[in-house]
């Protein structure tokens, strides 16, 4: 197999285009073509439709894309192996978040210990956040809940309590704290179904045999927000997610131990790679000096050689984290089904 036509298949899917594929390959656009299309007749398939002036994925060009972004990926990381990389210098390093509270602040630590690297953040829900993990696009990703999955490396990295979100105007406001048996009796503003609030004040209700008079569904964390400000009822959030907000009252639910986990998740076989390793190192000494209580450790054993040794030892630190069973760990709580927030 010819490896300059995988490299400009690659590069053509990666940006959509021959033209940007040519520029990031520094090559004339018809040299980039041809090497496509020798691809292509060389295994008589069709890898882009390119009718409508578009460059499409076909279905076997999508599933080759898929090969295409492990194979360079784990070339990256080869690369990294055999240089012995010992500063960050340069390099970019993709992040992936299903909200921004937790991930931001790691970044900025990150970016100030390390201004070289290029710092990517995208946010979406846990599962898309997953699949970029698997499929390399995305390096390391700080999520509310992961599968118990051997591929990934899971470290703990903080576990806060859910309270009730009021109306200041609201009766309940002027409590220091409400129960679950004061919030039924109100319309509950909750994210779609799925979102890992929404399942959390749920497995409560079912276990207290409660259920809400009322809900009322909304799609974002921003306009939950807003609809309980305006009134329409009850929301919920998680301490370390509440900015402050002069219209809403922020009040623990007595007799609930609602509590919400986040992690910081990559695969385990890209830990190796430094801008990771840096990133993971820099989120157990966040996870250290927060204090507190962490989430139960969902970290598969480790039997992975570190293929690395050349690397500084504050680094190799983030790599060596204590065995734990590869399903989720059940310490004092049922460890919940992989959703999102």
């Amino acid at each position: 197999m010819n490896f300059a036509q995988l490299r400009a298949f690659h590069a053509v899917a990666t940006e959509g285009g021959f033209t940007k594929a040519a520029r990031l390959l520094n090559v004339t656009q018809p040299t980039c073509s041809q090497e496509v299309k020798a691809l292509e007749e060389s295994y008589g398939v069709t890898l882009f439709d390119r009718s409508n002036r578009q460059v499409v994925l076909t279905e076997v060009g999508t599933a080759l894309f898929a090969v295409t972004r492990r194979l360079f990926a784990a070339e990256q990381e080869a690369m990294e192996l055999l240089a012995g990389v010992r500063h960050l210098d340069g390099g970019t390093l993709a992040v992936g978040a299903d909200g921004p509270f937790h991930a931001v602040p790691l970044i900025a630590r990150f970016t100030r210990a390390h201004p070289g690297p290029t710092v990517t953040l995208a946010v979406g829900n846990s599962r898309s956040m997953l699949e970029g993990l698997m499929e390399t696009r995305i390096d390391v990703a700080v999520l509310a809940d992961v599968p118990g999955d051997s591929r990934l490396y899971v470290l703990p990295l903080r576990r806060d309590p859910v309270r009730a979100l009021i109306p200041k105007t609201h009766p309940l406001a002027r409590r220091r704290a409400v129960t679950l048996g004061d919030l039924v009796a109100e319309r509950l503003v909750l994210r779609e179904p799925g979102s890992m609030t929404r399942r959390l004040i749920e497995r409560a209700l079912t276990a207290a045999d409660l259920a809400p008079a009322a809900v009322i569904e909304i799609q974002s964390r921003e306009a939950v927000v807003e609809a309980v400000a305006a009134g329409l009822g009850i929301g919920f959030t998680s301490v370390a997610e509440f900015t402050g907000d002069g219209r809403l009252a922020l009040l623990p639910i007595a007799g609930a131990d609602i509590e919400m986990d986040e992690y910081v998740v990559c695969l385990r076989e890209r830990r190796r790679l430094a801008v990771v390793r840096a990133f993971l190192e820099l989120a157990r000494t966040a996870a250290t000096e927060a204090g507190g209580a962490l989430p139960p450790d969902r970290s598969a054993p480790d039997r992975s050689p570190d293929l690395n040794p050349n690397l500084p030892a504050n680094l190799s630190a983030a790599a060596t984290p204590g065995s734990a069973p590869a399903t989720p760990a059940t310490t004092g709580r049922a460890a919940p089904a992989p959703r999102r927030r």
